[in-house]
């Protein structure tokens, strides 16, 4: 499956256009506001020689455009590319009662680190498995029609998204997410379903995932807990056109803690996760133990240290793991 880069937009171009969008007559008939981050920082590797150092940013612009239409657009950039990214580029219309439909390039709301934006993670980044469904085009950003009615502790306690999308290599993408706030005590349970259309050499296949959710969000205490089971699109179609023609099923879970204390303005965070890429194969797996350590130093202002250990088994030795891809993350961010 061929996989496309994100569209990159020369910076005098952006430039204009922005410009174009604060004329006085732009003004006059829309309300802008701007939102955003900054990242500094720097990332050790395991087995690396240096470590590395990173900046990057973001600059949303929210565009009132009427009192029942929105428009977003999200710009990135990094040190790594050197270059402004479109990231994203859609508009809302307001439907009331908290409903609403989204059309444009837009985020799947795959799992529960999809349902929030990425500066609002406890994480410097996102964990194992979502790094492990990217790829596949489960997770991410494509163009999709999307219906929404959020839960509401006051008025209602369940909420539901249903989206339909099309990316860059051609896939057609349909994912549900519902959620029930209050179902367990003070614990909402949401659950994620996901189809996908993958276009292939000689034809296409379809592949599904399913993810069931707990969560609990206070202003102390953050809990995720999430299992996920689904198609690897990569390794099915290997095996369709090298192997035996069956499916490969991968199976995931992750478990999330975070406490924030008042006095200190430190907030500890524990993540503990396993990858089984394979079911086929339980033996060979990643376990991921992630510690961190964030530090408010004002509302906007947060200082983050991140240690991930990932733990690997391999075909050729089940009985020993390797380090690869563990990685240390001290960043500062800056959110506006």
């Amino acid at each position: 499956m061929k996989q496309i880069p994100p569209l990159h937009v020369p910076t005098k171009l952006i430039i204009l256009v922005l410009l174009a969008g604060f004329t006085p007559q732009a003004r006059s008939q829309a309300k802008t506001t701007i939102s955003g981050w900054l990242r500094a920082g720097t990332e050790y590797v395991y087995n690396n020689r240096f470590r590395e150092n990173f900046y990057r940013a973001k600059v949303q612009f929210n565009v009132k455009v009427d009192k029942n239409l929105e428009a977003q657009i999200d710009i990135r950039g990094e040190s790594d590319t050197h270059e402004m990214e479109l990231r994203e580029a859609f508009f809302t219309v307001d439907l009331g009662k908290a409903e609403g439909l989204d059309f444009g390039q837009n985020e799947k709301q795959f799992g529960i680190e999809f349902q929030k934006p990425k500066e609002k993670l406890l994480t410097a980044e996102r964990t194992l498995i979502y790094r492990y469904l990217e790829p596949f085009g489960f997770v991410g950003r494509d163009v999709n029609f999307r219906y929404y009615r959020k839960a509401r502790s006051e008025v209602r306690r369940g909420g539901i998204a249903l989206g339909l999308g099309y990316s860059e290599d051609h896939n057609v993408t349909a994912v549900g997410h519902s959620t029930r706030l209050r179902a367990l005590g003070s614990f909402a349970l949401g659950a994620s379903g996901l189809v996908q259309l993958d276009k292939i050499a000689g034809g296409s296949q379809t592949v599904w995932a399913l993810a069931g959710e707990i969560l609990r969000d206070t202003e102390k205490h953050h809990v995720e807990i999430e299992a996920m089971i689904g198609q690897d699109p990569f390794e099915s179609e290997f095996e369709k056109s090298f192997g035996d023609g069956k499916n490969v099923f991968f199976l995931g879970g992750k478990f999330l803690y975070g406490h924030y204390f008042t006095k200190s303005r430190l907030e500890p965070v524990l993540v503990s996760s396993l990858l089984v890429p394979d079911l086929a194969a339980f033996d060979i797996n990643t376990i991921e133990f992630l510690v961190g350590l964030n530090y408010y130093a004002a509302s906007a202002l947060r200082i983050g240290l991140n240690s991930d250990l990932l733990l690997t088994t391999s075909t050729q030795n089940q009985d020993e793991r390797t380090y690869a891809g563990s990685n240390v993350i001290l960043q500062v961010q800056l959110s506006w």
